[in-house]
């Protein structure tokens, strides 16, 4: 029951919040960014860059460092908190390949809005938001 209400808290914090707050939490850096080299949004998440690429049930985040050199994201996690409509979801990525993977139970629209929790190895955490 703790467990679910802090889940809870935490998928409220970041979809709620706004953007400059977060940014203020966790040291990332707002700027326009290019689409990635996946086609994805690009935001800052602390020391890193985080691309965010949605299709359809499929959630991808690519890592890269602040010059946008792609980075190993084995031993990495990440939840994505994403609203597409009036339906938020919560999901959970893994390393898979040289990116960071997950699936919504439905289908997340072209381009939800939300942020993703970012996990180390080290432990290490930052957020990305992509409104």
């Amino acid at each position: 029951m703790i467990r679910a209400m802090r889940c809870a808290a935490l998928a409220l914090t970041l979809v709620a919040a706004p953007a400059g707050a977060q940014q203020a939490h966790d040291g990332a850096h707002r700027h326009d960014h290019p689409p990635g080299p996946n086609g994805g949004r690009v935001e800052g998440a602390g020391p890193w860059h985080a691309e965010l690429v949605t299709r359809a049930e499929a959630v991808s985040v690519y890592l890269s460092d602040g010059a946008g050199k792609p980075l190993p994201v084995e031993g990495f996690k990440a939840v994505a908190i994403l609203k597409s409509g009036a339906k938020t979801a919560r999901i959970p990525l893994n390393p898979e390949g040289n990116r960071l993977a997950g699936k919504a139970d439905a289908t997340l629209g072209e381009l939800p809005t939300g942020a993703v929790r970012i996990t180390a190895p080290d432990g290490v955490t930052a957020n990305a938001r992509f409104d």
